[in-house]
């Protein structure tokens, strides 16, 4: 760990010393009070001497309990924020994460890594000369700048993310094979039309997250399409083994899963915040849902309610294939509104 105490010493008395000598200044006051949620305010830390005339920007995990693609997107918007202004950015999803595991997976123990390859060639800010720490005002700034809140984006948004997905998202090689291979076993040569199931939590319709898209509404859409566009197969992505029983009797043999994913019975609970005896419990649903995300994004079409799964799979089909899907379908309730907040929930 870091002690902060030594390097910042001198730089606190200036700072109390100029706030004493120009307290009479309007300006001045107004810096102070405001500066610290500006996100052009930029207070750099001074850990050694590497990296020099270059700024490390430090992207930790945003953690409050978030999921799994709710993750990667706050780091998306994070890494949009280095790149117009020319940071350095370094991904570090720590303890925070919510897929963190204590002991580490394949000795690593940054979270972003278990999946991804670096975003840059920063591979620690343990000596770097100067570090900015990501906050949430660098977040709250994109989003306004996008005019985008939440679940409620804008194609400016959409677009502004994908080119970040382009710029700086790469599978690591282990990931990269597990996801493939899950494809081709799965899915092979044939013509697929994915579909997302959000359930659990979902049924909670927590304050400003979608209104529930129910089975039957889906099953309709899924039906319309295979009778238009002759899909062969119809891959499932959910969180609740009571879809699958559901889609396997309506689509028979036609239905494709992955028996092996965990997924949660008889709960309104995500399984994000499951515990299993399993080893690495924690990376193996973060693997399990990015293998969803993969999956929707190679299939020719998607069906599913608004998500940050949904929207990441849309974002990398159009970084990586450059193209939208054959048929692509949301549906969209709008939001819900009323006291029931996620953070309430004490996950």
């Amino acid at each position: 760990m870091i002690n902060l105490k030594k390097e910042f010493t001198k730089e606190m008395k200036t700072f109390w010393h100029q706030c004493r000598a120009r307290r009479g200044e309007k300006e001045f006051r107004r810096f102070v009070i405001e500066g610290y949620h500006n996100p052009n305010f930029l207070e750099l830390r001074h850990y050694g001497n590497a990296h020099k005339g270059e700024i490390i920007y430090h992207i930790d995990a945003y953690g409050c309990s978030v999921g799994f693609f709710a993750e990667f997107l706050f780091t998306l918007i994070r890494l949009h924020f280095a790149a117009e202004r020319g940071l350095i950015p370094y991904v570090d999803w720590g303890k925070e994460f919510l897929y963190h595991e204590a002991g580490g997976v394949d000795g690593v123990y940054n979270g972003f890594l278990y999946y991804f390859d670096p975003v840059s060639e920063v591979k620690d800010i343990e000596q770097a000369a100067y570090v900015l720490e990501a906050n949430d005002d660098h977040i709250h700034d994109v989003q306004n700048q996008l005019n985008t809140h939440g679940y409620a984006v804008t194609e400016e948004y959409m677009q502004a993310l994908t080119n970040m997905v382009q710029k700086y998202i790469r599978y690591n090689k282990k990931t990269l094979t597990y996801l493939e291979k899950g494809y081709d076993d799965l899915i092979g040569d044939k013509k697929a039309l994915a579909v997302h199931f959000r359930g659990t939590d979902y049924r909670r319709q927590y304050n400003n997250h979608p209104v529930f898209v129910t089975i039957e509404e889906q099953i309709e859409k899924v039906h319309e399409l295979i009778k238009a566009k002759e899909y062969e197969v119809v891959f499932l992505a959910t969180d609740e083994q009571e879809a699958v029983e559901i889609f396997r009797k309506e689509f028979g043999a036609a239905l494709k899963v992955f028996e092996d994913t965990w997924r949660a019975s008889g709960e309104d609970e995500s399984v994000a915040y499951s515990h299993a005896n399993r080893k690495n419990h924690h990376y193996l649903l973060g693997l399990e849902v990015l293998r969803d995300q993969y999956m929707l994004t190679r299939c020719a079409g998607l069906v599913g309610g608004v998500s940050n799964l949904t929207l990441s799979a849309r974002m990398m089909r159009r970084a990586w294939y450059e193209k939208d899907y054959d048929d692509l379908v949301i549906v969209d309730h709008d939001l819900c509104r009323n006291q029931r907040n996620f953070c309430d929930a004490k996950h």
